[in-house]
């Protein structure tokens, strides 16, 4: 679907909120939602409708009041309704062709098999930590409309053993067929995990509603999640497993080892998301760093780690091994 604004007026005001919310230039909002300049300058002119998932990451930046002031403001339109309008005139205008071509079509297409992915599966815990580490360190595109690509990266020492034992499994729950392609890149203590997959990526993109591209200043939790309380905790479990950090404390001021559990993330929407679900059950310490624009949560004290392997946990053994220390 696509959206489209019921009055110039209004869409004007939506994307002057819209960039007062990310507080940066219009050229650093498209280049985040990894849009060609062309495109967005279309989106905002009234040009071209706003895809729906595009929308939906818009809205997020922006209030509760006026998120619903916007949905009253705008009009859904099926993805193809410029076809629609442009086709009906040009069938008047060359019947005799299209019927031709409508008889070479069916000719065509009963030798050509279309591939549709049902991602009417259930949610499981084991799924909602997959998301959970994409959003932590997952990215995925399509180059040149045929490569499709989805991508988790980490420390090559320390993380591989998470992704072999965990995360390329629990895909596997999702794609039995999918396998992983394992990459070591030179002279880094790097590792990257890619899977060459249209069905993956269909699977982050439509089902879950994922935007394709650089995600890092407007990925969040999809709704899908937040929608059911049980999925919620392995969700934030897989991020902090892939982009969170256990600090252990070991100056002399302490008695003991004084444990943090600490998150940073450029993306707002996410951040508001963790803060909101953590606060609920934590103590927690937040705030914004200005000099390098990063939102930083973190958990803190033996009492308040300890709840938190209770009811979330690890399954990284590089946080788990720096737990057991506590003990």
């Amino acid at each position: 679907m696509r959206i489209r604004f019921k009055s110039d007026s209004f869409r004007r005001l939506f994307f002057e909120k819209l960039k007062e919310s990310y507080s940066l230039s219009w050229k650093e909002i498209y280049t985040n939602f990894n849009i060609p300049k062309s495109t967005f300058d279309m989106y905002k002119s009234g040009v071209s409708c706003i895809p729906e998932e595009l929308f939906t990451s818009f809205i997020n930046r922006l209030g509760i009041s006026l998120k619903e002031f916007s949905l009253s403001q705008v009009e859904k339109l099926s993805d193809n309704h410029g076809q629609i309008k442009g086709g009906k005139k040009a069938y008047t205008i060359n019947f005799n062709k299209f019927e031709e071509g409508r008889r070479k079509g069916i000719v065509v297409n009963q030798n050509k098999t279309i591939k549709k992915f049902n991602f009417n599966i259930p949610l499981s815990l084991n799924i909602c930590e997959v998301i959970g580490a994409f959003i932590g360190d997952g990215f995925f595109n399509c180059y040149k409309n045929k490569l499709y690509q989805v991508e988790f990266s980490g420390d090559n020492k320390l993380d591989l053993k998470y992704y072999e034992e965990k995360i390329i499994p629990f895909i596997q729950e999702i794609i039995p067929t999918l396998r992983p392609h394992i990459y070591f890149p030179k002279d880094k203590n790097a590792i990257r995990i890619v899977f060459y997959s249209k069905e993956f990526f269909c699977f982050l993109k439509d089902f879950l509603g994922f935007i394709p591209g650089k995600k890092s200043h407007s990925v969040f939790i999809p709704n899908k999640i937040i929608a059911n309380k049980d999925f919620i905790y392995p969700t934030v479990r897989g991020i902090f497993d892939t982009d969170g950090c256990v600090f252990l404390d070991k100056r002399k001021k302490y008695k003991k080892i004084y444990p943090r559990i600490t998150f940073q993330t450029v993306s707002k929407p996410l951040f508001e998301q963790l803060n909101h679900i953590l606060s609920e059950k934590f103590n927690l310490y937040t705030r914004f760093n200005e000099r390098r624009q990063i939102y930083i949560i973190e958990i803190y004290g033996i009492n308040q780690v300890k709840y938190w392997m209770k009811i979330i946990g690890f399954s990284n053994q590089r946080h788990l091994d720096k737990i057991k220390m506590l003990q």
